[in-house]
């Protein structure tokens, strides 16, 4: 008798029973369709550990058709001649897109180690010799006019916006990454100066798009300032490139010019009163003045909480 078999190339083997007989067979879909697999990936000897891992995780774990449970796993497997090796224990609960999960993790990788500026290095015996200028401008003359523009950067002096486009990083995305996720902690906020980005927001379990983020749009700054969690996710539809400005970054500005407090709590009060709808329907204007100086005293108070001023 021959078994007829299928690949998930679309090619057909015609296999004598007796060899499936004397071979050990592996069920994918039994007990339960999730199974895990493993990728492996070498890392530059002078990054920690755990800081690949952490990187390792997040690309892994992020990877559409990679699923929450059982959680992903990062181990240090072998110290190799010219890298540290990492396996990278993932579920997926659909062989047949075996392929495309481990392309989306793989990829996932190459952008979360261009973030954090990790390593794969290139055999010991291979020479490798690079001299390369850095891209002229490195996006920041975009940063500059956008945030010019943004009516949350107005109190700050010429200098001020130097001191953050100088110490603020620019980041990569791949399609799929999320850069903001809904209910995470926030510690910085983001300029997009490339690319686009879907907002969307949980409901009932369910992702609902609410918005796009393009060139120009700046993200992320409301939950930086108060401290709240992200109210969104963000998620890259193509290739991006964005400018993110961290919390030390803001916070050290903001104790240069403290200013900038009293200026940016009338922003956000501003901004709640717009929200809540009040600005527009209001009927009695002592009402709504009475309100927005409550949210000016609250916002003032949590920019000191949040930034320790």
């Amino acid at each position: 008798m021959i078994i007829v078999l299928r690949t998930n190339d679309g090619i057909y083997l015609d296999i004598p029973n007796f060899t499936i007989a004397r071979s050990t067979i592996i069920n994918l879909h039994y007990p339960t369709e999730i199974h895990a697999m493993r990728i492996q990936v070498g890392v530059d000897y002078d990054v920690p550990p755990n800081r690949v891992k952490d990187a390792l995780y997040r690309a892994a774990s992020s990877a559409e058709g990679v699923v929450p449970s059982p959680p992903t796993r990062v181990f240090v497997v072998n110290f190799a001649d010219s890298a540290v090796i990492y396996e990278i224990k993932f579920s997926m609960s659909n062989h047949r897109a075996y392929n495309e999960v481990c392309d989306a993790i793989r990829t996932n990788i190459w952008y979360e180690f261009k973030r954090q500026q990790i390593t794969i290095p290139f055999p010991i015996r291979t020479l490798h010799v690079q001299r390369s200028q850095k891209r002229v401008g490195d996006g920041r003359a975009e940063a500059r006019a956008i945030l010019r523009s943004e009516p949350l950067f107005d109190c700050m002096s010429d200098a001020n916006l130097e001191s953050v486009l100088k110490h603020s990083q620019i980041q990569h995305y791949g399609r799929g990454e999320r850069l903001i996720q809904e209910g995470d902690q926030s510690d910085s906020m983001f300029v997009m100066l490339r690319g686009t980005a879907a907002v969307s927001v949980a409901r009932n379990g369910t992702g609902i798009r609410v918005g796009l983020m393009r060139p120009g749009d700046c993200f992320g700054e409301i939950a930086l300032l108060t401290g709240e969690p992200r109210s969104a996710t963000v998620r890259a539809e193509g290739d991006c490139e964005v400018l993110e400005i961290s919390k030390p970054v803001m916070a050290e500005v903001l104790r240069e010019s403290p200013q900038c407090l009293t200026a940016l709590s009338e922003l956000l009060a501003k901004r709640k009163l717009e929200g809540d709808n009040i600005v527009k329907d209001a009927p009695l204007p002592d009402d709504q003045g009475k309100k927005e100086r409550e949210y000016r005293a609250s916002f003032l108070h949590r920019l000191r909480t949040v930034f320790e001023l």
